[in-house]
């Protein structure tokens, strides 16, 4: 088991030209955050769009899991897009 945890953030443009993101967490998606242009009604908090309660919960969770550990930040294009 690893001593250092990998945060990366994806980030490319999508078919409507804006742009889309993912966070991975030693590479197993846990969010993904892309334009509501195409469904603007999903622009609801805890529907589609993340509110500071999941931003929490999602902290307190990682904080917990990985204890200790050194955490390394990766930004990088995402080519699949």
């Amino acid at each position: 088991m690893s001593e250092v945890v990998e945060v990366k953030v994806l980030s490319g443009i999508g078919w409507e030209d804006c742009k889309r993101e993912k966070l991975l967490i030693d590479g197993k998606q846990v969010m993904d955050v892309r334009p509501l242009s195409e469904c603007p009604e999903d622009a609801i908090l805890e529907r589609d769009l993340k509110g500071p309660s999941d931003f929490a919960e999602m902290l307190e969770t990682f904080l917990r899991e990985h204890k200790g550990k050194k955490v390394r930040f990766i930004y990088e294009e995402d080519t699949n897009e």
